[in-house]
């Protein structure tokens, strides 16, 4: 389910770690629960990163209650990683399934639990899970040589969006690494695709409120885009 801190890992990775491959554009199509997905890119210049850069660089940046399905940037970011320190990747999507629920058949009763626990949980416990989440996210950039990261408290900002199969939600996080510091604003849809639960996530540096509408609009489209393609 939701939690605050945990949403927060993937753009902390970024601040540092850089993977040495290279990306290759591939069908935005994944299997959850044994069961095909058609996942397009969210609105945007975005493409899927390719197999290569999603599973020796994107799945650092899952949390290990998640399974990465796929990832998404805009090609001329993808093309930087691993070339210089700072890609400056700073707007990305990426689609994950709950590992514990990625077999379980989701009916609309059973969607509808989901989002109601997703809407009980949204500030609860934030300070306690972005405790969980930055101990996690140390411990992965220690393994791979890198400084430590300080996560400050979530600002949670609610739902953004409620339809039918799919709600998705907000919060803004600021971070610090060494003398660098940014705020990210993060959109997460829950989303009920073929009687599977899957997490689309949008993460995109935070410059003024115009941002965190800009993130709710492309979390709703990119929410309907993936129900309209797996009818």
């Amino acid at each position: 389910m939701l939690q605050a801190g945990k949403l927060c890992t993937a753009f902390a990775l970024f601040l540092l770690c850089a993977s040495t491959t290279g990306a290759m554009p591939a069908d935005p199509e994944a299997k959850a629960g044994g069961v095909l997905l058609v996942l397009p890119a969210p609105p945007g210049d975005f493409v899927e990163v390719g197999d290569k850069l999603r599973s020796m660089f994107f799945e650092l940046l899952v949390p290990s209650s998640n399974r990465l399905l796929t990832a998404y940037a805009p090609p001329s970011k993808i093309d930087m990683i691993g070339k210089v320190k700072d890609p400056g990747l700073d707007w990305y999507g990426m689609v994950e399934v709950p590992r514990q629920a990625e077999y379980a058949d989701f009916t609309p009763d059973a969607f509808e639990q989901v989002v109601k626990a997703l809407d009980a949980s949204l500030g609860k416990s934030a300070a306690a899970q972005t405790e969980d989440a930055t101990a996690e996210i140390n411990l992965r950039l220690k393994e791979l040589g890198g400084k430590p990261i300080e996560i400050g408290h979530p600002e949670m900002l609610g739902s953004f969006f409620r339809v039918r199969d799919a709600a998705g939600y907000g919060l803004l996080i600021a971070m610090k690494q060494e003398d660098k510091n940014v705020t990210m604003a993060n959109g997460m849809a829950a989303v009920r695709v073929k009687q599977r639960l899957v997490f689309a996530y949008i993460f995109r540096k935070f410059e003024s409120p115009e941002t965190v509408a800009l993130v709710r609009k492309d979390l709703r489209s990119w929410a309907d885009s993936i129900l309209a393609e797996n009818k």
